[in-house]
């Protein structure tokens, strides 16, 4: 990855001083409950990050934070030094993908579902990919066996994952937001993912977050390491 020039921010997905609480609607009302509590974090182009945690501290939501399906109480959500707000939600969700950790397909075939973004307004006229780059994509996160034709609605949750990060990498966004992506994968694929997610960073100079419960350390990269825990985001030393 080349140098950052001088008119480039240091940081590409950045929090400052963020408070996020989900209001309980709980009757009689109990206090919210904080997810960040003035959290801090600097994530580099090109960074690998490892995000940590027990159960139900937020991981999901802070991954939410960067592509806006959820509003920050207090503080600054930013990419490139801009505030995500800034950007219409549409151009911003090209930059950002988020792939969450039930994937969601729309009716109809493989295929369609792949192209899905290159439908929308915000594609740009990108061009279509074609069938061979379609099943390419495909066999590199070893699901090459499912054809394009086939009903996606069909496809076992593991496939499914495999298809939406497939749709998000044909778009090739500036940073992935992974949030269990290999949950429901056996060893090879789960593999043949994360194998993609460091190429995705190192080929391509994208930014990965990854929340994952597995065990997992890039074989490729250097990882960053956040750990949030009782609304508490710290970066763990290597």
């Amino acid at each position: 990855m080349s140098p950052a020039s001088s008119t480039t921010p240091a940081h590409h997905l950045a929090l400052r001083g963020v408070d996020f609480s989900y209001a309980d609607s709980s009757s009689p009302p109990s206090p919210s409950r904080r997810i960040l509590r003035s959290a801090h974090m600097s994530v580099p182009r090109g960074a690998f990050v490892l995000l940590t945690g027990p159960s139900g501290a937020g991981k999901s939501t802070l991954l939410r934070l960067f592509c806006r399906l959820e509003e920050p109480q207090a503080g600054q959500v930013l990419i490139d030094g801009l505030g995500v707000t800034a950007l219409p939600p549409q151009l911003l969700r090209r930059r950002v993908s988020y792939l969450q950790q039930t994937p969601a397909v729309i009716p109809g075939s493989v295929r369609e579902n792949l192209l899905l973004p290159f439908t929308f307004k915000s594609a740009g006229g990108d061009p279509r990919p074609d069938d061979a780059t379609l099943s390419a994509m495909l066999d590199a996160l070893s699901a090459g066996d499912i054809p394009l034709s086939q009903e996606a609605s069909t496809l076992s949750v593991g496939q499914r994952q495999r298809l939406c990060l497939a749709r998000a990498l044909l778009t090739k966004p500036q940073a992935l937001l992974l949030d269990e992506p290999v949950s429901a994968l056996d060893a090879c694929s789960s593999r043949a993912v994360l194998n993609a997610a460091e190429s995705f960073c190192l080929d391509a100079g994208g930014t990965v977050l990854l929340v994952s419960h597995a065990e997992f350390v890039p074989r490729r990269v250097a990882p960053q390491h956040y750990r949030l825990e009782n609304g508490n985001l710290a970066e763990v030393p290597s």
